[in-house]
């Protein structure tokens, strides 16, 4: 059943509720307004933070005080085929030992000018179609598509586990208009990249055994390359 309000401020306020929900964002971050304009077919959530509190430290997660506060924007998923922005006046801290430093946003990677789920449904995407196809679907550039897949990719590598890897395979691929090389490899037993790096050069595979430790290069049994 959908809830009916016939007080205009409660159907507010349940829909800022919402939002912030959907976002992830909680106290002391809040959404404070959410401003629509019709003719251009924009939505702009606004998200502030509640004074009084100290924020932590993104390098040590020690709570610090406020230095100051610059505008920043992140694009979401569209609402109702509203383009959709969240905003905000981000804080920075001063840390007692790593000095001014930006905090990080529950709704959005660090550096990211795109919402966690607008790059989570890039990502989705990605694994149907092909960047260009992706930017032209999702109405923005090639390079920020390929920035969020990076991101992706180096979140996958930090994740993963120091563990060796017995079995890889090396494939290379071509994208962009001058069909610039990329050499990837991967676990050949679980499917996981391990590394993408540029060109398809014999320096290249061999950059990435450089940053192997002894015992990872003793555990390789096998590799595969498509010639």
């Amino acid at each position: 059943m959908v809830p009916m309000y016939s007080n205009p401020i409660n159907a507010i306020s349940q829909l800022k509720n919402n939002i912030a929900y959907l976002l992830g964002i909680r106290a002391p971050w809040e959404v404070s307004d959410v401003t629509i304009a019709h003719e251009e077919r924009e939505a702009w959530i606004h998200v502030s933070y509640e004074d009084g509190h100290q924020l932590p430290c993104p390098e040590c997660g020690s709570p610090s005080p406020g230095y100051d506060r610059r505008p920043r924007q992140w694009r979401h998923l569209d609402l109702c085929g509203y383009r959709t922005m969240v905003v905000a006046l981000l804080p920075r801290v001063a840390c007692s030992e790593h000095g001014v430093r930006t905090v990080s946003v529950p709704w959005a990677e660090p550096m990211s000018r795109f919402t966690a789920e607008f790059e989570a449904l890039v990502i989705d995407w990605l694994q149907e179609a092909s960047i260009s196809a992706v930017s032209r679907l999702m109405k923005v550039s090639w390079n920020a598509i390929d920035g969020i897949m990076q991101r992706a990719v180096q979140r996958g590598l930090t994740r993963r586990e120091e563990s060796d890897v017995a079995h890889i395979g090396v494939d290379e691929t071509s994208f962009r208009k001058r069909h610039t090389n990329v050499t990837i490899v991967s676990d050949a037993k679980a499917g996981t990249v391990l590394h993408v790096g540029e060109d398809r050069k014999k320096e290249t595979l061999s950059q990435w055994y450089a940053g192997l430790t002894l015992e990872q290069l003793e555990g390789i049994e096998s590799v595969s390359m498509d010639m």
